[in-house]
């Protein structure tokens, strides 16, 4: 199964150490635009399932069954994120990757919209 991380999971990031043993497929932009913001704490972003905001630059990573139910403990799926395939183009190919959604996205304004964490 391939996963899309574009927050805390990826390389260098706080929880990238849950992926150490996954493969690394490469940098992943997704095929349409969504709304990204960062949460008042400033350490994670929320990826809004919307119409409007950029196409999302992050990682994507071949990962287990196992693997997964521990991203959807992490990501406290499907309570505050919920877990959906989406279209990401990576390396000139797309694929259809698992990412996190946020159940409740906050409001925000425009001026708020990031295109990477």
């Amino acid at each position: 199964m391939i996963v899309f991380v574009y927050g805390s999971l990826k390389r260098g990031k706080r929880l990238h150490s849950y992926l150490k043993n996954a493969k690394f497929l490469g940098e992943g932009v997704t095929c349409r635009p969504y709304p990204l913001i960062v949460s008042k704490s400033v350490w994670y972003p929320y990826l809004i399932e919307k119409n409007g905001g950029y196409k999302i630059k992050g990682e994507v990573y071949k990962i287990t069954p196992k693997l997964l139910k521990i991203l959807d403990k992490i990501e406290e799926a499907p309570n505050y994120y919920y877990r959906k395939k989406i279209c990401v183009k990576i390396k000139g190919k797309t694929v259809k990757a698992w990412t996190y959604f946020v159940r409740k996205p906050p409001k925000f304004t425009k001026k708020e919209l990031i295109k990477e964490f």
